[in-house]
């Protein structure tokens, strides 16, 4: 049996030692400002992690009020509260956050590297501190930040609870262009950094070009939202009018392709891990480089299928219906692709490898909650369940696990890349597996929870609903609670064999260190210190 508060004493002491021999203010200067491209994954991976755990606490805060079906009305505004930090959290926080650090692993993994690191690292600080000065604001609108509610500062409504004049309403809505803005300009900086170190004539891996096509989109559509919030400064500032069907469409040329910003460079990913695991080649990686032109296209001219809800011209319509399913053929060729490369594996899948067994789970999830959005392309269905729970279920789904999963197995990919020689023991990879699953299945559940009560007339974004959902929403509150730890179990656990990893070298070892040596391990040998760089370059 399994002596879990042993374990967790272990941890608790190794991670002390491991502070106490790494925490300098050189290491602590090589984390926050890495030189290296992988040293630059561990950054963006480490905000991503910082993100989602904001992301979750506003979360859990927010469904204890729907835990309730009996809300005063005083109490819609600091509900309103947590959803907005909720919903900027994970999407301007942990979603670019993680495409980038998924994006800066690929051009690692592709033998390329970044070169003006200073300037990236730079841009980190900077976007991810305006956004956090924007949220120290207390935003109340949601993180759609729709006009006229957004720009509003009366009795009736504040789009700010504590940034009540115009001129911090203003600064907030600067910082988020800020944001934005610096995160659209490292992804430039990636793609021409991948361009100048590929050698000439080289032909780049699967994963590297769908990461770098994916920083493409992203470098395309995030300015939509930098003019968009820049828009609400200038208003503000100067008095500019808001023009708001304008507005949305700025708005939603970035608020589609945005969902998409993780999961396909995360494809990329899959495509290069999950042939090791199935023991041979993916199916067909002919298939996998065409399907980048459908999804980098198609994620950035299907937006308009979010305004279902608006009066639109039937043609538009037939438009939404058909480039929304031409956009999900893109997804389903994934899956049988990556479907075809499992079961076709004369080995035998390596499920048992907690990264084999997270990229299973992911791929799962992705099938089950791409189910439920079958429905949703077409306009006879759309409208009634549009702005219902029905979406929340289908999207926090691809959340739970796509994404999330998903983002898992490429972190524990990274830590063995950054210890070579890191495989993890028999006793941690049952544990790290446990963890996928105890997380995986009751967010499955709690997804299909919500579509159910979706599908039955249950509202999203709001706080007053009728007591019919009160079991659902009570219930779908539990299976959070429960799910929550797994996920937590499966980073920790790899974390501390990251930490406790050596390689015995007769009475010298390999001791345990920070990725923040710019990429690189500290070995200790006879009383001396020295850096070996995982790069190999910059």
């Amino acid at each position: 049996m399994v002596d879990y508060v042993k374990l967790g004493k272990d941890f608790i002491r190794v991670v002390s030692s491991w502070i106490k021999r790494n925490l300098t203010r050189e290491n602590i200067k090589r984390f926050t400002f890495p030189q290296t491209t992988l040293g630059v994954v561990w950054l963006f991976l480490s905000g991503a992690i910082a993100w989602l755990i904001i992301t979750g606490i506003a979360a859990m805060n927010l469904r204890a009020y729907l835990t309730n079906a009996a809300n005063p009305q005083a109490i819609a505004p600091t509900y309103y509260l947590f959803l907005t930090i909720h919903g900027w959290s994970a999407m301007l926080g942990v979603v670019p956050n993680a495409a980038i650090a998924v994006i800066a692993y690929s051009i690692y993994k592709g033998g390329l590297r970044i070169e003006r690191y200073k300037l990236v690292d730079s841009l980190f600080w900077i976007s991810n501190l305006a956004l956090v000065f924007a949220e120290l604001g207390g935003p109340d609108t949601g993180w759609y930040m729709y006009p006229p509610q957004a720009i509003e500062e009366n009795a009736v409504f504040k789009a700010f609870l504590i940034y009540t004049t115009p001129i911090l309403i203003g600064l907030a809505y600067l910082a988020l262009a800020i944001n934005s803005g610096g995160e659209a300009a490292i992804t430039a900086i990636l793609i021409g950094d991948a361009y100048r170190t590929r050698a000439k004539g080289q032909k780049i891996n699967i994963f590297t070009a769908y990461g770098i096509a994916f920083a493409l989109v992203i470098a395309l559509s995030l300015p939509a939202l930098t003019g968009a919030t820049l828009w609400y400064a200038l208003h503000f500032f100067f008095g500019i009018p808001v023009i708001p069907l304008l507005w949305l469409i700025l708005f939603w040329f970035y608020g589609h392709p945005v969902v998409y910003y993780v999961p396909f460079p995360l494809f990329g990913f899959f495509y290069y891990a999950v042939p090791k695991y199935a023991g041979r080649p993916l199916f067909s990686e002919r298939w996998a480089r065409w399907n980048i032109y459908l999804l980098a296209i198609g994620t950035m001219s299907v937006w308009v299928h979010h305004l279902q809800t608006f009066p639109l011209p039937v043609v538009l319509r037939l438009w939404i219906t058909l480039s929304t399913l031409l956009l999900a053929s893109g997804s389903g060729l994934t899956v049988l692709n990556l479907g075809l490369t499992i079961l076709l594996s004369k080995a035998g899948y390596n499920w048992k490898d907690p990264i084999g067994m997270a990229l299973l789970a992911a791929l799962v999830g992705f099938i089950l909650a791409g189910i439920q959005a079958l429905p949703l392309p077409f306009n006879i269905v759309n409208p009634i369940v549009h702005n219902t729970y029905y979406v929340v279920g289908h999207f926090h789904m691809m959340i739970w696990t796509l994404i999330l999963v998903g983002f898992t197995a490429m972190a524990l990919d990274v830590l063995k890349t950054t210890k070579p020689g890191l495989e993890f023991s028999g006793i941690a990879s049952t544990i790290m597996n446990m963890g996928v699953i105890w997380w995986t299945v009751p967010f499955l559940a709690a997804g299909y929870l919500m579509s159910v009560e979706g599908f039955l007339g249950m509202l999203r974004r709001w706080i007053f609903y009728p007591l019919t959902f009160h079991s659902y929403n009570l219930a779908i509150s539990i299976l959070a609670e429960l799910g929550i730890p797994g996920l937590v179990m499966t980073l920790g656990v790899g974390l501390l064999e990251f930490l406790t990893f050596s390689l015995p070298i007769g009475k010298e070892a390999q001791l345990p260190s920070s990725p923040s040596l710019g990429g690189g391990i500290v070995m200790q040998q006879g009383g001396l210190v020295k850096e070996v760089k995982l790069d190999g370059r910059k």
